[in-house]
């Protein structure tokens, strides 16, 4: 069995997601034991196929997420989609190269779709400061996830290309230097 998340490859909303499975063994699962009600895949499997609807109230507001990002994926292409997250994913690193950034993640290891940046060793970086000014210019940086390890993200989804990274990599630059963070980043 194998779940897709909708939200990333294709840029739709969370909260929705493929299920591509073995129907045999779907059904199967309808005797082992209930962990969760709401998350139960043999019992959304089972009403949907009894009453071809969904078991719950559906996301609707996602599912028409959903079929826009499908159209919109389809009229860009699967080629020209790829190579365009190629491009931000390319652009992103040679600026995190560029300024002296070091990633969480080797790059070999990464899925080309979020880079975790690490934090510089640098007294003077904030990085809610350093949000801030980007929000304020249009760009957005998250916070990391990894426990432990502070660093920021970004991304290489949505309807961007390499010119939004070199953009971003303008203001980057210009916080960096108007907080006085060393350039190229140790």
């Amino acid at each position: 069995m194998y779940g897709i998340r909708s939200k990333k490859g294709i840029s739709a909303m969370a909260g929705l997601a493929f299920i591509i499975g073995n129907k045999e063994l779907i059904e199967k699962s309808a005797d082992y034991p209930k962990r969760s009600y709401y998350c139960n895949l043999f019992m959304q499997y089972d009403y949907f196929r009894r009453t071809g609807e969904m078991h719950f109230t559906p996301p609707v507001q996602v599912i028409y997420a959903l079929r826009q990002a499908l159209k919109e994926y389809w009229e860009e292409g699967e080629i020209e989609k790829w190579n365009r997250h190629t491009r931000v994913f390319e652009a992103i690193h040679e600026g995190i190269e560029k300024l002296g950034f070091k990633c969480l993640i080797d790059k070999e290891l990464q899925s080309d779709l979020v880079v975790a940046v690490r934090y510089p060793d640098d007294s003077a970086w904030d990085f809610l400061k350093i949000h801030d000014y980007c929000y304020e210019r249009g760009f957005t940086i998250y916070p990391g996830k990894v426990a432990g390890n502070n660093s920021f993200r970004l991304c290489a989804l949505g309807a961007i290309d390499g010119q939004d990274i070199y953009d971003f990599f303008k203001v980057l630059t210009e916080v960096l230097k108007k907080m006085q963070i060393r350039i190229p980043i140790n």
